[in-house]
């Protein structure tokens, strides 16, 4: 048994057959020696150890919870998370996170999630799924050994020692009027008007279905967003187009929500509406686009019309221009104008076009020739 002072009391190792070191607990607790394990490393033994000495000074140690060498099934894990998320706007895609983690772990423990187990089922999924996707999977996890780590169920969360994978911007997708009128076709009249009124808003997707007409203003042209990204009440305003199809819309007389299910009584299903949405796209024949580029294309062609930047970014409700700079190229004079300056500079000034010496005059051909006195005939 390792023994350095105090700090290793109670801790032993062993190696398996693989020559791997394992490391145990040794307790006694009424009268009888326990012994608890095995773990994957020693800290995560001594973290063991001094949670159990603790819970025995404070009368709360009972040592059935901890067989298997102190940890639950990893889908007692999953499911009491998932709990934690019902009722949230993304609880499908928790769901989805669920099942594919609970498959990876089937009737494993939670010790059996480490390191090198981690860092092999995020090899597997790169061969499938970009850097940004696998992300995705691997933060869900973390985030739910957090949750198993304050229900006293786990000491350290293996998955925090997983840095991110590098994720490459991705550039704007935008449509262009006629890949729109190809996808609004695509799509058909009852979900058309939906897409339309997603890129004349700005709205994000979930703002967009969550919308409630006790929300919406038509007189002022005003929607009340209670809960968004930023947190927060905020404020969208229409245009009178956008207005136009709220009034078109017949969902006030039989729902709450402006975008409801065929379910009245709850609001459009955002994963349901993304499959729709996908497949409208592959029909249409358009290159790839997604439902938060329609977002895009509303910053894009507010750009393309000279809005200045500042105006974007508060039309999109940011806090600031940073994230807006990416529409700063679509503005068609304002960089160009700015570069002149440059070639402009410490130069006289050209006369302007049209202005001339009052001895010149300018022939049919455009070519200047100089007046000249001719003799009397």
């Amino acid at each position: 048994m390792a023994r350095k002072g105090h700090q290793d009391r109670g801790l032993m190792s062993k190696t398996d057959t693989t020559g791997k070191t394992l490391w145990y607990v040794r307790l006694m607790h009424n009268g009888k020696d326990r012994r608890f394990g095995s773990f994957p490393t020693k800290t995560i033994a001594r973290h063991f150890y001094e949670k159990a000495k603790t819970e025995q000074h404070e009368g709360r140690f009972f040592p059935e919870r901890y067989q298997h060498g102190g940890y639950e099934l990893v889908q007692e894990a999953i499911d009491r998370y998932l709990t934690n998320m019902e009722g949230g706007k993304t609880y499908n895609d928790h769901v989805y996170f669920a099942n594919w983690w609970g498959k990876q772990f089937a009737g494993k423990r939670l010790n059996a999630i480490t390191v090198t187990s981690m860092e092999d089922i995020r090899k597997d999924l790169m061969q499938e799924r970009s850097n940004g996707r696998v992300n995705k999977y691997i933060d869900w996890l973390r985030a739910c050994l957090n949750v198993a780590i304050k229900h006293d169920k786990l000491t350290v969360n293996p998955v925090a020692k997983l840095k991110s994978l590098p994720e490459p911007e991705t550039k704007t997708r935008l449509l262009t009027p006629e890949e729109e009128t190809k996808l609004l076709t695509a799509i058909g009249p009852t979900l058309a008007p939906w897409v339309r009124f997603a890129i004349l808003t700005g709205l994000r997707q979930s703002e967009q279905l969550t919308m409630e007409w006790a929300n919406v203003d038509l007189e002022l042209g005003i929607v009340t967003l209670p809960e968004t990204k930023a947190g927060g009440v905020q404020y969208a305003p229409l245009n009178e187009e956008a207005k136009d199809i709220l009034r078109n819309l017949d969902s006030w007389h039989r729902s709450k929500w402006v975008f409801p299910s065929e379910n009245p009584a709850t609001h459009a299903n955002i994963a349901n509406l993304k499959r729709r949405f996908r497949k409208a796209v592959k029909d249409s024949g358009i290159p790839w686009v997604r439902w938060h580029d329609l977002r895009h294309c509303f910053a894009s062609r507010l750009a393309m019309s000279r809005a200045p930047l500042g105006t974007i970014a508060a039309l999109l409700r940011h806090s600031g221009t940073g994230l807006v700079k990416r529409y700063a190229h679509l503005d068609p004079d304002h960089l160009r104008n700015a570069v002149e300056l440059v070639a402009s500079f410490g130069k006289v000034q050209k006369p302007e076009a049209g202005a001339r010496l009052l001895n010149e005059t300018v022939t049919p051909t455009g070519t200047e020739e100089k007046n000249e006195v001719r003799p009397n005939t």
